[in-house]
Protein backbone atom coordinates (compact mmCIF):
# COMPACT_ATOMS: atom_id res chain seq x y z
CA UNK A 1 0.00 0.00 0.00
CA UNK A 2 1.33 3.42 -0.88
CA UNK A 3 -0.07 5.16 2.20
CA UNK A 4 1.61 4.50 5.52
CA UNK A 5 -1.14 3.45 7.88
CA UNK A 6 1.09 2.70 10.86
CA UNK A 7 0.95 6.27 12.18
CA UNK A 8 -1.97 8.56 12.86
CA UNK A 9 -4.43 8.61 9.97
CA UNK A 10 -6.08 11.90 9.09
CA UNK A 11 -9.84 12.13 8.75
CA UNK A 12 -9.45 12.81 5.03
CA UNK A 13 -7.32 9.70 4.55
CA UNK A 14 -9.79 7.60 6.53
CA UNK A 15 -12.70 9.02 4.51
CA UNK A 16 -10.91 8.09 1.26
CA UNK A 17 -10.05 4.59 2.50
CA UNK A 18 -13.63 4.07 3.69
CA UNK A 19 -14.98 5.17 0.29
CA UNK A 20 -12.80 2.68 -1.59
CA UNK A 21 -13.59 -0.05 0.95
CA UNK A 22 -17.29 0.58 0.47
CA UNK A 23 -16.91 0.69 -3.33
CA UNK A 24 -15.15 -2.66 -3.57
CA UNK A 25 -17.47 -4.43 -1.14
CA UNK A 26 -20.51 -3.08 -3.00
CA UNK A 27 -19.11 -4.20 -6.34
CA UNK A 28 -18.05 -7.61 -5.00
CA UNK A 29 -21.65 -8.22 -3.96
CA UNK A 30 -22.66 -7.56 -7.58
CA UNK A 31 -19.94 -9.24 -9.67
CA UNK A 32 -16.73 -11.27 -9.59
CA UNK A 33 -13.52 -9.58 -8.50
CA UNK A 34 -11.95 -10.25 -11.91
CA UNK A 35 -14.69 -8.15 -13.56
CA UNK A 36 -14.17 -5.06 -11.39
CA UNK A 37 -12.10 -2.29 -12.95
CA UNK A 38 -10.24 0.55 -11.28
CA UNK A 39 -12.52 2.95 -13.17
CA UNK A 40 -15.60 1.32 -11.58
CA UNK A 41 -14.02 1.48 -8.15
CA UNK A 42 -13.26 5.18 -8.59
CA UNK A 43 -16.74 5.90 -9.91
CA UNK A 44 -18.40 4.14 -6.94
CA UNK A 45 -16.01 5.74 -4.44
CA UNK A 46 -16.39 9.22 -5.92
CA UNK A 47 -12.67 9.77 -6.40
CA UNK A 48 -10.50 10.14 -9.51
CA UNK A 49 -8.09 7.41 -10.65
CA UNK A 50 -5.15 9.55 -9.49
CA UNK A 51 -6.44 9.34 -5.92
CA UNK A 52 -6.82 5.58 -6.20
CA UNK A 53 -3.21 5.27 -7.34
CA UNK A 54 -2.03 7.63 -4.58
CA UNK A 55 -3.31 5.05 -2.10
CA UNK A 56 -3.05 1.68 -3.83
CA UNK A 57 -0.77 -0.06 -6.32
CA UNK A 58 -3.69 -1.90 -7.94
CA UNK A 59 -6.97 -3.69 -7.16
CA UNK A 60 -5.12 -6.46 -5.30
CA UNK A 61 -3.54 -3.85 -3.05
CA UNK A 62 -6.99 -2.43 -2.26
CA UNK A 63 -8.18 -5.95 -1.50
CA UNK A 64 -5.26 -6.48 0.89
CA UNK A 65 -6.20 -3.22 2.64
CA UNK A 66 -9.80 -4.45 2.95
CA UNK A 67 -8.69 -7.67 4.64
CA UNK A 68 -6.54 -5.65 7.05
CA UNK A 69 -9.41 -3.27 7.81
CA UNK A 70 -11.77 -6.19 8.47
CA UNK A 71 -9.22 -7.96 10.66
CA UNK A 72 -9.06 -4.97 12.98
CA UNK A 73 -12.60 -5.86 13.98
CA UNK A 74 -11.41 -9.13 15.50
CA UNK A 75 -11.17 -9.12 19.28
CA UNK A 76 -7.77 -10.61 19.90
CA UNK A 77 -7.20 -10.02 23.57
CA UNK A 78 -3.77 -10.59 25.02
CA UNK A 79 -3.36 -14.27 24.28
CA UNK A 80 -0.29 -14.58 26.50
CA UNK A 81 -2.52 -14.06 29.54
CA UNK A 82 -4.75 -16.96 28.43
CA UNK A 83 -3.85 -20.45 29.64
CA UNK A 84 -1.77 -22.24 26.95
CA UNK A 85 -4.34 -24.98 26.46
CA UNK A 86 -7.01 -22.34 25.62
CA UNK A 87 -5.01 -20.04 23.33
CA UNK A 88 -5.83 -21.76 20.06
CA UNK A 89 -9.53 -21.76 21.00
CA UNK A 90 -9.36 -18.05 21.82
CA UNK A 91 -7.70 -17.26 18.49
CA UNK A 92 -10.17 -19.50 16.62
CA UNK A 93 -13.11 -17.77 18.32
CA UNK A 94 -11.77 -14.32 17.43
CA UNK A 95 -11.42 -15.24 13.77
CA UNK A 96 -14.84 -16.94 13.73
CA UNK A 97 -16.37 -13.83 15.33
CA UNK A 98 -14.86 -11.72 12.55
CA UNK A 99 -16.30 -13.96 9.84
CA UNK A 100 -19.69 -14.18 11.56
CA UNK A 101 -19.92 -10.42 12.05
CA UNK A 102 -19.57 -10.04 8.27
CA UNK A 103 -21.90 -12.89 7.28
CA UNK A 104 -24.12 -10.86 4.93
CA UNK A 105 -21.15 -9.43 3.07
CA UNK A 106 -19.54 -12.87 2.88
CA UNK A 107 -22.73 -14.42 1.48
CA UNK A 108 -23.10 -11.71 -1.15
CA UNK A 109 -19.48 -12.07 -2.20
CA UNK A 110 -19.76 -15.88 -2.33
CA UNK A 111 -22.66 -15.59 -4.77
CA UNK A 112 -20.38 -13.94 -7.35
CA UNK A 113 -16.94 -15.25 -6.47
CA UNK A 114 -15.93 -18.89 -6.39
CA UNK A 115 -14.10 -20.12 -3.28
CA UNK A 116 -11.41 -21.33 -5.72
CA UNK A 117 -11.09 -17.92 -7.42
CA UNK A 118 -8.60 -15.07 -6.91
CA UNK A 119 -10.69 -13.19 -4.35
CA UNK A 120 -10.87 -16.09 -1.93
CA UNK A 121 -7.29 -17.04 -2.65
CA UNK A 122 -6.36 -13.58 -1.44
CA UNK A 123 -8.63 -13.88 1.62
CA UNK A 124 -7.33 -17.36 2.40
CA UNK A 125 -3.73 -16.14 2.23
CA UNK A 126 -4.51 -13.18 4.45
CA UNK A 127 -6.31 -15.24 7.11
CA UNK A 128 -3.53 -17.80 7.05
CA UNK A 129 -0.86 -15.12 7.58
CA UNK A 130 -2.93 -13.59 10.39
CA UNK A 131 -3.47 -16.98 11.99
CA UNK A 132 0.26 -17.75 11.85
CA UNK A 133 1.10 -14.44 13.50
CA UNK A 134 -1.50 -15.00 16.19
CA UNK A 135 -0.61 -18.64 16.82
CA UNK A 136 3.13 -17.86 17.04
CA UNK A 137 2.37 -15.62 20.01
CA UNK A 138 0.41 -18.31 21.83
CA UNK A 139 2.46 -21.48 21.41
CA UNK A 140 3.60 -22.83 24.74
CA UNK A 141 7.29 -23.22 23.80
CA UNK A 142 8.06 -25.56 26.67
CA UNK A 143 5.53 -28.21 25.57
CA UNK A 144 7.15 -29.08 22.24
CA UNK A 145 10.47 -30.35 20.97
CA UNK A 146 9.73 -29.33 17.37
CA UNK A 147 10.57 -25.80 16.17
CA UNK A 148 7.94 -23.27 17.30
CA UNK A 149 7.54 -21.82 13.81
CA UNK A 150 6.76 -25.26 12.40
CA UNK A 151 4.15 -25.87 15.09
CA UNK A 152 2.67 -22.39 14.56
CA UNK A 153 2.39 -23.08 10.83
CA UNK A 154 0.71 -26.42 11.52
CA UNK A 155 -1.76 -24.85 13.97
CA UNK A 156 -2.46 -21.90 11.64
CA UNK A 157 -3.04 -24.19 8.66
CA UNK A 158 -5.39 -26.34 10.73
CA UNK A 159 -7.32 -23.33 12.04
CA UNK A 160 -7.57 -21.99 8.48
CA UNK A 161 -8.72 -25.36 7.18
CA UNK A 162 -11.56 -25.51 9.70
CA UNK A 163 -12.57 -21.85 9.13
CA UNK A 164 -12.49 -22.37 5.36
CA UNK A 165 -14.60 -25.53 5.69
CA UNK A 166 -17.18 -23.82 7.89
CA UNK A 167 -17.43 -20.31 6.46
CA UNK A 168 -16.26 -20.40 2.85
CA UNK A 169 -17.29 -23.90 1.84
CA UNK A 170 -20.68 -23.66 3.50
CA UNK A 171 -20.53 -26.48 6.06
CA UNK A 172 -22.43 -24.94 8.93
CA UNK A 173 -20.64 -25.65 12.20
CA UNK A 174 -21.49 -24.32 15.63
CA UNK A 175 -18.71 -23.14 17.95
CA UNK A 176 -18.47 -26.46 19.76
CA UNK A 177 -18.00 -28.23 16.43
CA UNK A 178 -15.40 -25.67 15.31
CA UNK A 179 -13.43 -26.42 18.45
CA UNK A 180 -13.95 -30.18 18.23
CA UNK A 181 -12.83 -30.33 14.59
CA UNK A 182 -9.78 -28.18 15.29
CA UNK A 183 -8.76 -30.24 18.32
CA UNK A 184 -9.29 -33.51 16.48
CA UNK A 185 -7.06 -32.34 13.62
CA UNK A 186 -4.42 -30.96 15.99
CA UNK A 187 -4.40 -34.02 18.24
CA UNK A 188 -1.47 -35.53 16.36
CA UNK A 189 0.95 -32.81 17.60
CA UNK A 190 -0.26 -32.51 21.18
Amino acid sequence: MKKDLTGKITRGTQRTLDAFFSAITTLLAEKPFADISVNELCEHAGYPRATFYNYFEDRDDLLAYCWTALSKQADLADLTSTAPEHRVDTALDAMADLLESNTELLRAILRNNSPEGPLFSSLHGFIERQARAIIRTCIDRDRFTLPVDLIADHYANTVMLVLDWAYLRGHALNREQLHDYTHALLHGVE
